[in-house]
């Protein structure tokens, strides 16, 4: 919790209240196969009016692959909207409010109208409270019987599978019964009778779906109306014009990501089976209470996916163009600010809500006409053209297997972890977190993975030291939470193969370099920076200018950067000075460091080498870039912003720099700190890389 001393404030008519439509039920319409858009793009609602773009492949050869594509497209894009919906809700169960004291009211207001004042807002807190608990039921109904939405989304890719299973088994058979006998009749009956029991999960999802999004519309309307009336009204009418800058930039920021739709669901349903799926949010302001404001999920492929790097990026430059979320001189001005901002992301629920029903409800209405679909599209056939569209048919559902992982694991809200790596690579060493949590162990030169038994959810190591974030993701698999998530720092010690917890904070992200640890304290009271003391005990780096809170770190030449999540400004310690120092003026996107080197992007997508040990202004380093591996000597492997998938090298010794053109269907890469490269394909492939392009692909990543 946080404390703020409340001053005087100024006294402005209050504004009208904005409002959304409450949810309302969204029920299926059934409309046969013909009249569906098979392989066009789909858009995924991944936060507030924010979409994002599953990419579809190229029509199908055959009618029966038409079916089965758009079975498989409805079923991402379903499979996606809720976990982004049930990404936003868990966000919300993980959202700390501040504690405010009021000491004065607003001029206008009469000094008696303190203790209303601060009775309002209990009242809003206590509200809020309320609030969460739906939220939480959304997430883990806390053994009451019934199934959560989160262990429900479970079952659609499971359907999917199911029936394919049972389909593709009668595809032979139809084709040798004669066409119109009862035989054949029979069993499309039977396929009929198979799809309709399954479409029961669906239809009892849609109703799970309106019961929950209706109990938290309903609450959310009533938190949002605490606030419009009352003295917490004239508290914030009192700032009513920055109030509304500030919401305006809010939304005009989502429009701008909206518009642009990066793709950052890879190859959606074309995708193949190996690529694995992790929920990454997006938050919108940070606000000078420490009160981390809601976050909205967004889904790609493989932990740090160009495509949601570029996405990040958007948000960071459209933040930096919020300047009430930090510019304020008065604590009171703040939580007005604070109030407002949240009620406004309170608004997007509703829409995301909607936009998942939708989804589920076309899909329960895709599988209405599936059986006399499929039907169709295999009466007129041969026994070899049959064989060719069953090919197609397994070929187009088999890559949506994906699903499964992504159905029962979610990835905690960055209001938790800021900066998550899965990736870490000591020398020829490479440690890898799965998607359940699961973290591997690669050695150079052999065949296989190493299964570690332990859960993690980020990772980072230098030389002879690693160590990760305790905890895992949530399981959507059962009605419950059961991974616990402690998000203390630990440390791996290679030669027992035991790992200790080394801190007595939850961290938020973790990096090492130059023979020491860092780590961003989670609490929202706190967000600085701490350097590992040994043991259990941290120091306490001073808190970044503003004072600001940190989202990133990273070592390079011995030195911590961090950049801040209000500003994006980058900054570095001075341990002999005990200050931080901006370094650039650019407002940066992300930061990579090796040897002596730091690698940063700016928001712009232009790419900078800084060696903190010679001094100096970063170096200019090349343009449309989405993120970078770094090399000891300056030298970068780049993935582009322009275009989707592709992997340059970048010789940064020369002016200007030459530029190798290496792969394309990248979605990231990583180097470790004796500089080899690798990069991870759109196939969830891994390989290392070198400057001149030369690729040797390793084991297969493992998946859980």
């Amino acid at each position: 919790m946080t404390t703020a001393t409340l001053s005087k404030v100024r006294h402005i008519p209050a504004q009208p209240a904005v409002q959304e439509s409450p949810v309302q039920p969204v029920r299926p319409v059934a409309r046969p196969f013909a009249q569906q858009a098979s392989g066009r793009k789909k858009r995924v609602m991944v936060a507030p009016g924010i979409y994002a773009v599953a990419r579809t492949p190229a029509p199908a050869a055959s009618k029966l692959g038409a079916v089965a594509q758009e079975l498989a497209a409805q079923t991402t894009v379903t499979t996606l909207s809720i976990a982004a919906t049930s990404g936003y809700v868990y966000g919300l169960t993980q959202t700390a409010s501040p504690l405010v004291q009021f000491q004065d009211v607003p001029p206008g207001m009469p000094q008696s109208s303190l203790q209303a004042l601060q009775s309002a807002y209990t009242t809003f807190q206590s509200q809020f409270a309320i609030l969460q608990g739906h939220a939480g039921a959304w997430v883990d109904t806390g053994g009451t019987g019934s199934a959560s939405i989160l262990s429900q989304l479970v079952g659609l890719p499971g359907i999917l599978n199911d029936i394919n299973g049972s389909v593709s088994s009668n595809f032979t058979t139809l084709n040798d019964l004669p066409r119109g006998s009862s035989a054949y009749q029979n069993l499309l009956q039977q396929q009929e009778n198979l799809i309709g029991a399954q479409t029961t999960a669906i239809t009892q999802l849609v109703s799970s779906m309106q019961a929950l999004g209706g109990t938290l519309e309903s609450g959310a309307s009533s938190l949002i109306a605490s606030t419009q009336t009352g003295v917490l009204s004239q508290m914030q009418a009192a700032y009513n014009a920055d109030i509304n800058t500030l919401v305006t930039d809010i939304n005009n920021a989502n429009q701008t990501i909206s518009s642009d739709n990066g793709k950052i669901i890879g190859e959606g349903v074309g995708a193949a089976t190996s690529i694995a799926v992790g929920l990454v949010g997006l938050i919108n302001i940070w606000n000078p209470l420490g009160w981390v404001m809601l976050a909205g999920g967004a889904v790609g492929a493989y932990y740090a996916i160009t495509e949601i790097e570029m996405l990040k990026a958007q948000i960071a430059s459209l933040k930096a163009q919020i300047q009430n979320d930090t510019n304020y001189e008065d604590k009171d001005k703040a939580a007005a600010a604070t109030l407002a901002a949240f009620c406004n992301q309170m608004e997007g629920f509703a829409s995301m809500n909607q936009a998942a029903q939708q989804e589920l409800a076309a899909l329960e209405s895709l599988y209405q006409t599936l059986s006399s679909d499929i039907a169709s599209a295999v009466a007129d056939l041969t026994a070899n053209q049959l064989q060719q569209a069953q090919n197609e048919w397994n070929e187009i559902l088999s890559s949506s297997s994906f699903l499964a992982s992504l159905a029962a694991y979610l990835w905690p809200s960055p209001t938790l972890l800021s900066a998550p790596s899965m990736f870490a690579a000591l020398g020829n060493d490479i440690y890898c977190i799965s998607i359940s949590g699961e973290m591997y162990h690669y050695s150079g030169g052999s065949s296989t993975w190493t299964d570690m038994n332990v859960k993690s959810l980020s990772c980072a190591g230098s030389g002879s030291v690693l160590v990760a974030i305790d905890g895992a993701p949530i399981d959507g698999s059962s009605s419950g939470n059961p991974a616990s998530s402690s998000y203390l720092v630990k440390s791996y010690d290679s030669t027992s193969g035991t790992w200790t917890e080394i801190s007595t904070f939850p961290a938020a992200a973790v990096a090492v370099g130059g023979g020491a640890i860092y780590a961003i304290n989670q609490l929202v009271t706190d967000r600085k920076v701490y350097r590992y003391s040994g043991g259990t005990n941290w120091t306490a780096l001073p808190a970044l200018p503003g004072p600001d809170a940190a989202t990133q770190i990273a070592v390079a030449g011995g030195t911590v950067f961090a950049v801040a999540c209000n500003s994006q400004s980058l900054y570095q310690y001075n341990a002999s000075s005990q200050a931080w120092a901006q370094v650039g003026s650019f407002n940066v996107a992300s930061i990579a460091a090796s040897g002596s080197k730091l690698a940063i992007v700016d928001t712009a997508h232009n790419a900078y080498v800084y060696d903190p040990t010679a001094g100096g202004a970063p170096a200019s380093a090349g343009a449309s870039v989405a993120s970078i591996a770094q090399l000891s000597n300056g030298d970068q492997f780049r993935m582009s912003s322009s275009t989707i998938g592709q992997l340059w090298y970048a010789d940064t010794n020369v002016q200007p720099n030459t530029l190798t053109s290496l792969e394309s269907n990248v979605t990231s890469v990583f180097a470790s700190d004796t500089d080899v490269a690798y990069y991870v394909d759109n196939a969830g492939n891994l390989f290392i890389v070198t400057p001149t392009g030369t690729t040797t692909p390793l084991p297969g990543l493992p998946s859980s």
